[in-house]
């Protein structure tokens, strides 16, 4: 249950950030006041951004330190990423109406692919963990829940992100409503950081007889130590079994 909540919490976040994003740039009130084709300047950097790291990031984080620990470094560093987005306001300041500065695109493109690339490592572990905590022949109905619970936090999110940023624009004196926006979107990825802490872990080990093997959702190692069709993973080489 607390994973599936997690999931659902998560893709409401996502979104939100996917959805605000395109009206701090437009915005001229309180965002950097560019047109629709510099924001495609803008994803294509943060894409190209997000290419280089992506796939390394994903699949060296979770040989290193397991699911759960790849998951905590992964919303720890998407969600809250998002609260250096208003330093843009001041490196664009110099640059001449509806433009940006390349301090700006670099600055923007590198942020956000960061905040995507490591989603995508949130997203990833999360699904795999929540599939370890059902038997095998309960996981398609758990996630047909899950993917149930993410599209009503997917539809949810557009409706947030629009009432906030607009009533943060017009009842805050300017460009600092924009900055509320950024700040409140990072406050509730920090708050969704603290329950990945709170999770528990489900371990799921790999067993080799008479090896030493590696839990691949904690990233812990543990010896296997067999007696007959016996095992167990206390970690003793020398106690058998106790039934």
């Amino acid at each position: 249950r607390k994973h599936l909540s997690l999931y659902w919490v998560y893709s409401f976040l996502i979104i939100t950030v996917d959805e605000t994003f395109p009206l701090y740039c437009i915005s001229k009130r309180s965002g950097l006041g560019v047109e629709e084709k510099v924001i495609g300047n803008l994803l294509s950097g943060a894409g190209s951004f997000y290419i280089l790291i992506g796939y390394f990031l994903l699949t060296g984080l979770v040989d290193r330190f397991g699911f759960y620990k790849s998951m905590k470094i992964g919303s720890l560093f998407s969600i809250p990423m998002v609260s250096l987005i208003p330093l843009s306001l001041l490196t664009n300041r110099d640059a001449a109406e509806g433009s940006l500065a390349w301090s700006t695109l670099v600055l923007v493109s590198l942020i956000y692919a960061i905040t995507r690339a490591c989603s995508s490592v949130c997203f990833s572990t999360l699904t795999m963990t929540t599939n370890r905590t059902v038997p095998a022949h309960q996981r398609a109905a758990m996630n047909g829940l899950s993917m149930l619970g993410g599209s009503l936090g997917k539809a949810a999110g557009p409706v947030f992100a629009g009432l906030l940023f607009s009533e943060s624009v017009e009842r805050i004196v300017p460009p600092i409503g924009s900055v509320v926006v950024w700040i409140t979107i990072a406050c509730m990825g920090l708050g969704f950081f603290v329950q990945t802490l709170l999770l528990p872990e489900h371990a799921n080990i790999v067993h080799d007889e008479g090896k030493i093997v590696r839990d691949v959702g904690t990233g812990t190692t543990v010896r296997m130590i067999t007696e007959g069709n016996a095992s167990t993973t206390d970690g003793s080489e020398d106690k058998p079994p106790s039934f």
